[in-house]
């Protein structure tokens, strides 16, 4: 740990430095560098008062770094400390809004509570039961993958993004990687989406994805479709998530209906009703989730800087019940 955070620090001052060591020959050159960190509260109860918990971590601290070189090029990398790993290593080439290309490790397209919400900016205090389930059956936890992706604007708030990748977060193929009598990447995952965002309605923005594993590794078909709608004082968001494993013949499906109320500039209500089931095929083995909360924003005109959230989530089984509600609470510094 000690040893990776040395050389995070180190990377980043070295990104740092060369920002400042070629400003003379390469004045387009520029380099930022920002975080985050999240520090949690929880107090849990399982099957009874006996197996009560109250925990205090650290959610997530990052690092991250940003770089851009004249009006084309842009990079980011991101690592997380708290369980050391590199998150998002990219590179995007942008000719115009109509049409970008992004290599590397990043997010692409995919569901829409998944990576795609910023980590600074999650709704409450965790992402969705049925997004989370999602990433973990297919491209991982991290929402991320190795690959490259073509996305930009269309027509009329119409926006794409076609992502061809590797199709498991975790391997990170070369052509030489041998495996089973056969190169590793001899197969390739597929992953598409189209948004829209029509100028004529402020905060509207629907869409849909749709995606294909790896037959070689991890073979799955998977598909959302999600209507969110913010405008200033309120926030209204629901979302469809569904996928099939087709080694195992597992379709699982859920969904969420998210509602947020700002009662002032500062303090927002919110509550959240999700819905997951793992397996279609099986009955009485839904599960259902009702969360309920506030958050306080330190500094209103931007949001995501500083804020402290506080949640109590009621989880449901259907079938046999099992007593394990969750209050937590969380602040947030972006820096």
């Amino acid at each position: 740990m000690k040893a990776f955070t040395k050389v995070t620090f180190t990377i980043l001052l070295l990104l740092l430095t060369s920002g400042f060591l070629f400003s003379q020959d390469m004045p387009d050159l520029k380099v930022r560098l920002g975080g985050t960190v999240q520090g949690m509260a929880s107090y849990s109860q399982t099957g009874g008062v006996d197996t009560s918990q109250i925990g205090f971590g650290l959610r997530r601290v990052r690092l991250r770094a940003y770089t851009s070189y004249g009006k084309h090029f842009k990079g980011m990398i991101q690592m997380e400390v708290t369980n050391p790993k590199l998150l998002d290593a990219r590179i995007t080439y942008g000719l115009n809004e109509n049409f970008n290309v992004r290599v590397g490790r990043f997010i692409g397209a995919g569901v829409r509570s998944g990576g795609l919400t910023s980590h600074t900016v999650i709704d409450i205090v965790e992402r969705p039961l049925t997004a989370q389930r999602w990433g973990a059956a297919t491209i991982g936890g991290d929402y991320r993958d190795y690959g490259l992706a073509v996305f930009g604007k269309i027509a009329g708030g119409l926006s794409y993004n076609v992502t061809i990748h590797n199709g498991d977060g975790a391997r990170n193929i070369k052509a030489t990687h041998k495996g089973a009598g056969k190169t590793l990447n001899s197969g390739f995952a597929f992953s598409g989406m189209l948004t829209f965002k029509p100028a004529s309605v402020k905060g509207l923005e629907a869409g849909g994805y749709y995606g294909v594993g790896n037959k070689y590794f991890n073979d799955y078909n998977a598909y959302n479709a999600y209507v969110y709608y913010t405008p200033s004082q309120f926030e209204i968001k629901a979302e469809y998530i569904g996928w099939k494993n087709n080694t195992s013949e597992v379709s699982s499906a859920g969904y969420y209906v998210f509602g947020g109320y700002f009662f002032t500039p500062k303090i927002e209500l919110l509550a959240r009703y999700e819905s997951f089931d793992p397996n279609a095929d099986v009955d009485e083995d839904a599960q259902n989730l009702i969360t309920v909360g506030a958050r306080y924003f330190l500094f209103p005109t931007k949001k995501t800087a500083g804020k402290i959230t506080a949640a109590y989530v009621v989880h449901g089984e259907q079938g046999t019940a099992v007593d394990n509600d969750v209050f937590y609470l969380m602040f947030q510094l972006v820096f």
